[in-house]
Formats: structure tokens, C-alpha cells, sequence
């Protein structure tokens, strides 16, 4: 059975048995724009150099059933360590007896999406699908139609939560091939601040599908601090579609780590809403063999006087292909504008490919606004340096890569993300 068909399936399930109400005609709605849409194909320019054709053919299957000791599983991971609130997903469903909550602070909401929409139901209505549209994108408008569940996230006004949030989602690929669809909702109030970690990890050899959108909101004088860690292993494929709503005087720093995935798109989405916003996005992508890595930006700068900074970096190796498409879209209004781009890459084998495009679209007349795009491999002269003073060929293009990796780690203020980072970097080599 086919993607489509199973979706279409999935939903007339779905339809039998839910409750009619907003929730589901907002599903609804998604379905029908999905059934007339579909898939993004290569005829899309935004889809142009990745190919969904291996996902289309589906056989899938979406469950909840797990054999794996997750317990016994997250113990081990580094990311175990911090110190954080933490909300346990497998295969898109919640695991209640590995959430940790450190302690209860006044106001603030740490649950699954299921039980925020039956607890929180005026919260959830007032955010719920405001910020990432489906219209036109098919695999959001799949999401919105069959999501799974997910974390929800509320930080009330004034609250500068002490601890990051830990999600992480485990897709359990052991004995089937897997559909997972996590939607996290974050809403964080007025002079508010949070740390979020999405943390995506696998087990199994069978092929598995994670469709995961975000919807983030972040409101005047507020601050947050977003990473996403991608490190699921075999054949797995992972579509991640980020939005983040900003209003003015926030401050936001994004670090997206791709350090594994046999298929990985990331869609980040920056829409500032109001004056004097910051917004960071730093990313590293470190693919080989014949995996793929897409990453797709636009950052809409609606408002006078904001400031992003981007910089993307992808070390690659063997056969792996790498796509890089930011766009910059200063409004009219937007003037005072302060916007750079950056995509740099390293080639470590003549076969890995890289096709970049850095875009801005400027309707403003009173900006500043950079970008570019380089694509190498190593500097021969600092590998001489190295090896003449007695250092081995492979520690020197290790310290050689790590040094380019250092402007993303230190954009990451937390150092088990950074011990990670260093660890996917020696392991690849």
C-alpha cells in the first residue's frame, strides 16, 4: 500500500470514531488540502534536489506497541545527564513513567499534546495550528491530519524556567517499519524564558518515517533557547518542519545538530512579528555513506530593526549529498534590517555532493543584508603543519574539522550537546 493510500485509510479510521468538534474539523480541513496536494515531488522548486520517491511506496505501519527497554536505553545516552525536565515519546506515543519532572513551578505546563487539549482546552484553541500553516505543504498537512501526540510546553508571563526541557522521541523500528508523526506545541509568555532540546534517536534495522511539525510561540521580551539533536540510525527518515513566532524585543538562539539519518529534511521557519528581535540559527550536519541532508530556511524580517544571524556547516563524506536553501525575506516595512546568511561545507571524498542556495528577497531600502556559500575540502597547508610537528594524518584533519565545527558548538550552551557533537565527528572519521 502507498503512502497516500494509507493516510487516506488512516483518516477514514480516524473520522469514524472522533469527536466533532473544532480539534477535528481543524484535521479535517488538513486532510482535504493533503488529499488535493499530496507529496512534494522534484517538480516543486522547493523539493527540486530531494526525492521522496522511496517514501511514497509507504509500507508503513503506525503503532504504539514497543519491545525495547527505553528505560534501560535512555540510561546510557549522554543527554541522560542533564539535568532537565523530561517528556518520553516511542513511535509517537507518550511514556508516561519515563517523564521527569524535577519540580512544580507556579504556572508553568510540561504535558503531552493529548492531555493539554482536554485540561488546557482554551490554551490549546488559542495556539493550535496558528503558526504552521498546512496550505500547500502536503507533509504538514499530513501531520495536522494523523498526528500522534507530542509535548506541550507553556512558560507563563514573567517565568524564567531554571531547567531545560527535555523531548525526546525513540522510534523502535525492531520489528516494523515505522509512521511516527509528533507535533510539540511551545507557548512562551510575555518576559519568559526556556531551554528546549529535541532529542531524536532510533533502534531497529527496519525502515522507519518520523513526520514531526513545531509550532513555537514566543512573545514580547521573551527568550528561548531551542536544539535539535537528529541521530537515528538505519534506514530511517526524518522530515522535521519548525515555525517560530516571534513578537518584539525576543531573543532567540536555534542550533540544529544533524549528525545521523539515512534521509533528513529540516524546515525552519523565523517570522518576526514586532520590533527589535534577535534571532540565531546555527546548524551542523555531518552525513556519510549515501545519506541525504536537506536543510530549508526562511527567516521573514516583517518589522524595522531586527537582526538574524545564520550560519550553516556540513562536513560530509563517502556519497552523501547535502542541500542548503535559506531565504531572507525583509517586508516593506521592515527597514533597519540587519540580516547575514552563511553555508560553508567540507568535502571530505571527491563522491559527497553539495548544492546550496542562498536566497534574500529584499522590499525594504534601508538594510543590510549578506550572504554566501562556500563548498572545499581541507587546507593542505595547516595538514602539513600539523603532520610535521608529529601529529597523525587522522588527528590532524580531526582537529582541522573540529576547529571548523567550533563557531556551531559554542553557539551551544550546553555541554553534554557539545560532547555529543565531538564524539558524531570522531566516530565518522
Amino acid at each position: 500500500m502507498s503512502l497516500l493510500e494509507q493516510i487516506k485509510n488512516d483518516f477514514s479510521d480516524y473520522a469514524k470514531q472522533a469527536e466533532q468538534d473544532s480539534f477535528f474539523d481543524t484535521r479535517a480541513q488538513a486532510f482535504a488540502e493533503f488529499e488535493k496536494i499530496g507529496l512534494p515531488t522534484q517538480k516543486h522548486e522547493e523539493w527540486k534536489y530531494t526525492n521522496l520517491r522511496k517514501l511514497s511506496e509507504g509500507g508503513f505501519a503506525t503503532t504504539c506497541v514497543s519491545k525495547i527497554d527505553a528505560k534501560t536505553f535512555l540510561e546510557v545516552g549522554i543527554l541522560n545527564k542533564i539535568e532537565s525536565h523530561k517528556i518520553v515519546f516511542v513511535n509517537g506515543c507518550l511514556y508516561p513513567e519515563l517523564n521527569v519532572i524535577l519540580e512544580e513551578e507556579e504556572g508553568v505546563i510540561i504535558s503531552n499534546l493529548a492531555q493539554a487539549r482536554k485540561n488546557h482546552s482554551a490554551l490549546f484553541s488559542a495556539h493550535f495550528g496558528k503558526y504552521a500553516k498546512f496550505e500547500g505543504e502536503g507533509l504538514n498537512a499530513m501531520n495536522t491530519a494523523l498526528m500522534s501526540d507530542g509535548a506541550f510546553v507553556f512558560v507563563p508571563k514573567g517565568k524564567q524556567l531554571k531547567h531545560p526541557i527535555l523531548i525526546t522521541n525513540i522510534v523502535d523500528a525492531t520489528e516494523t517499519n515505522v509512521l511516527q508523526q509528533p507535533r510539540n506545541l511551545v507557548i512562551i509568555e510575555e518576559s519568559a524564558s526556556a531551554t528546549i532540546i529535541e532529542n531524536y534517536i532510533s533502534m531497529g534495522i527496519n525502515s522507519s518515517f518520523t513526520n514531526v511539525v513545531n509550532e513555537i510561540f514566543v512573545d514580547e521580551n521573551a527568550q528561548l533557547e531551542h536544539y535539535k539533536v537528529q541521530r537515528t540510525g538505519g534506514e530511517s527518515y526524518h522530515n522535521n518542519y519548525t515555525q517560530i513566532f516571534q513578537n518584539g524585543n525576543t531573543n532567540i538562539n536555534q542550533v540544529t545538530l544533524t549528525l545521523n539519518g539515512q534521509w533528513v529534511r529540516n524546515n525552519l521557519h523565523f517570522y518576526m512579528n514586532g520590533e527589535n528581535c534577535n534571532s540565531l540559527l546555527y546548524g551542523l550536519y555531518i552525513p556519510d555513506g549515501n545519506q541525504f541532508v536537506d536543510n530549508h530556511s526562511r527567516v521573514d524580517h516583517a518589522k524595522p530593526n531586527c537582526f538574524s544571524d545564520e550560519k550553516y556547516k556540513g562536513i560530509l563524506k563517502d556519497q552523501s549529498t547535502a542541500v542548503f536553501n535559506g531565504k531572507i525575506m525583509v517586508h516593506i516595512d521592515a527597514q533597519k534590517t540587519n540580516a547575514y546568511q552563511r553555508n560553508q561545507n567540507i568535502l571530505l571524498s571527491n563522491d559527497a555532493t553539495v548544492n546550496t542556495k542562498p536566497q534574500l528577497e529584499i522590499f525594504a531600502d534601508d538594510v543590510k543584508c549578506t550572504h554566501g556559500a562556500t563548498i572545499g575540502q581541507l587546507d593542505e597547508e595547516p595538514m602539513f603543519y600539523l603532520r610535521s610537528r608529529g601529529i597523525s594524518e587522522n588527528e590532524a584533519r580531526k582537529l582541522l574539522l573540529n576547529a571548523f565545527a567550533d563557531d556551531i558548538a559554542e553557539k551551544i550552551k550546553i555541554p553534554e550537546l557539545v560532547q555529543i557533537l565531538e564524539a558524531e565527528i570522531e566516530r565518522k572519521l
